[in-house]
């Protein structure tokens, strides 16, 4: 992976492990962009790939993943030929901005609390901000927000502030005004739980708790305001029996991240100091003017419980695009 600075952006020290299997198919950037946050100066991890010349005019993705992911979401390393996202979007013309959100993987970890999906949609804004002003090369004419779960509500927060041509949420399903935006949903799950920080939820379908009770994570100095995936539970959280291979289960628990408290907050009750308001609301202003394409696993069993099956479930909404073989995590089913 080459590594690339501009005025504004931090050197990235090490480059991807993965990079070098593709040096001759795909040219990767590492970067460390500056955004702010509460006033303060932070930065977020982001690999920006291509094929052939980099040119204003090449549409770029900017790839935002859920919670409990980073950026390998969308670049997994297994069998990249089939589950790289990264991989398919520049085989057909794209350039990828592949990011760690704030608070996750690489990027900075501001307090979680303050983390909520409004704070992660006005960084996102920022990112397209230099994507626009040329900070990595070209000022990119055609910007499009790719989120999926977590991500697609931050992508969301971002379009409604401006300076995108797109957006695509995955994992997230479309609803209009008169239908109940919970039913089936995560903020559902579990019922009005208030007893404390564990949030593993009924059947492990919604299976976070506090980051700093989990080895992996206890010994970082901005543990606590942070959850993860309980030891275990993604498989059954993330994915649907049939729709994936084993090899993807294992990588799931080595690849597993953090979610902020306020991204999680903002979805159910947490204990403790309320989280600052960013739950789903209905597109406004410029977000409502874009074309916005939402999809769903089939199987998505974050959303469709009733029935197993988002062809027929009520917790679908009006989403229309469904994948089939796939659960939640679309791009690591066999749907992909």
């Amino acid at each position: 992976m080459a590594l690339g600075t501009a005025a504004t952006v931090a050197f990235a020290d090490d480059p991807s492990p993965r990079a070098t299997k593709h040096a001759q198919q795909l040219t990767c950037t590492a970067y460390r962009l500056p955004v702010q946050h509460q006033g303060a100066e932070h930065h977020l991890y982001a690999e920006l790939c291509h094929r052939g010349s980099l040119r204003s005019s090449t549409p770029v993705q900017v790839l935002l993943h859920g919670g409990g992911y980073d950026h390998r979401y969308w670049d997994w390393p297994y069998r990249p030929q089939t589950y790289s996202y990264v991989e398919y979007a520049t085989k057909h013309g794209f350039a990828t901005v592949n990011l760690d959100r704030l608070g996750y993987g690489a990027s900075d970890h501001p307090d979680g609390a303050t983390l909520d999906f409004d704070a992660g949609g006005d960084a996102v804004h920022q990112v397209v901000e230099h994507l626009r002003n040329g900070t990595l090369g070209p000022r990119f004419d055609t910007i499009v927000l790719n989120g999926h779960s977590m991500g697609g509500i931050v992508a969301e927060r971002a379009a409604e502030r401006g300076g995108v041509d797109a957006v695509i949420v995955s994992g997230i399903p479309l609803h209009t005004d008169d239908e109940d935006e919970g039913a089936g949903g995560p903020d559902d799950e579990g019922g009005d739980d208030e007893s404390g920080d564990d949030e593993s939820g009924d059947e492990g379908l919604f299976p976070f708790a506090p980051a700093a009770d989990d080895p992996r994570f206890a010994g970082q100095p901005w543990a606590e305001g942070y959850f993860t995936t309980v030891p275990g539970s993604r498989t059954q959280a993330f994915h649907y029996p049939g729709t994936y291979e084993s090899a993807i289960a294992r990588g799931e628990e080595s690849a597993k991240d953090t979610l902020a408290r306020g991204e999680l907050c903002a979805l159910r009750p947490c204990s403790g100091p309320p989280a600052a308001a960013g739950n789903r609301r209905q597109p406004s202003g410029k977000q409502a003017e874009l074309p916005v394409l939402h999809v769903l696993g089939r199987h998505d069993m974050m959303f469709c419980r009733t029935t197993t099956d988002c062809a027929t479930d009520p917790g679908a909404g009006q989403t229309k695009h469904l994948i089939p073989d796939a659960g939640h995590s679309i791009n690591l089913s066999r749907g992909a």
